[in-house]
């Protein structure tokens, strides 16, 4: 088997943890947006479209409470700005050979759990993360995006709106069990981590959403202050 088919693979089987995450938050955002009473079409657009979770959410709700324009770019922008962090460090560990057409959709279809799984060095390549990879991590999580949000549109009618709470906290416990491996044994990764969240955590009340932005800056900046491990290990063999 080649080694474009095997990194394929890999990528699928690293999309499983993803794709159960995915399922109930995506159903719950179908539910909501048919709650909410926006057409079929509109809430599986804003799913297809901007695949972006909190955003969506967000945005139905504006859509909804029939906000302007202007206004639901405006906020969703500002919420979206977190990826720019995430892309700046992603970006850097791409195979350069990548072609440009690739780059967009693995930009469109680059989330948070995305990010955290393909950044674990074991689940790709020890050089640059390549495309088979990534085409196998992120076209099953999109896909389950679309049949989740159908299917979410499809039972609205049937599903007490008490229980939407409940189909969300998959998703919080797949986030959680990506980020505490990475903790083990790293004392620059449990800083980062507890800086971000603390910031979060203070800041809320203030900003309110855009306390994710200000997290992320302050995890970073925290980070900086570290070196890595290997770095560190490098210089003594010298």
């Amino acid at each position: 088997m080649s080694d474009q088919k095997v990194m394929f693979r890999t990528g699928l089987k690293d999309s499983v943890a993803i794709v159960a995450g995915f399922i109930p938050a995506c159903f719950t955002f179908g539910l909501v947006g048919k709650g909410l009473g926006l057409g079929s079409l509109e809430v599986f657009l804003l799913s297809a479209l901007v695949f972006a979770g909190a955003s969506q959410f967000i945005g139905v709700k504006m859509l909804a409470a029939g906000a302007a324009a202007p206004m639901i770019l405006l906020l969703t922008l500002i919420i979206n700005l977190r990826y720019l962090f995430i892309s700046l460090s992603f970006g850097g560990q791409l195979d350069r050979t990548i072609n440009p057409l690739a780059k967009v959709w693995i930009g469109f279809s680059l989330t948070e759990e995305v990010y955290a799984v393909s950044m674990i060095p074991r689940n790709h390549s020890k050089e640059n993360i390549t495309l088979p990879y990534l085409l196998g991590l992120q076209i099953p999580p999109y896909i389950a995006n679309l049949l989740a949000t159908a299917a979410g549109i499809s039972l609205a009618s049937y599903i007490p709106a008490v229980y939407l709470p409940a189909l969300n906290t998959s998703l919080y416990a797949l986030l959680i069990a990506l980020i505490v491996p990475q903790l083990k044994g790293s004392i620059r990764n449990l800083a980062i981590c507890l800086a971000a969240a603390g910031s979060s955590w203070l800041l809320h009340p203030v900003l309110g959403n855009s306390s994710i932005l200000a997290a992320m800056l302050m995890g970073m900046a925290v980070g900086s202050l570290f070196r890595e491990q290997a770095e560190v290990e490098k210089e003594v063999s010298v």
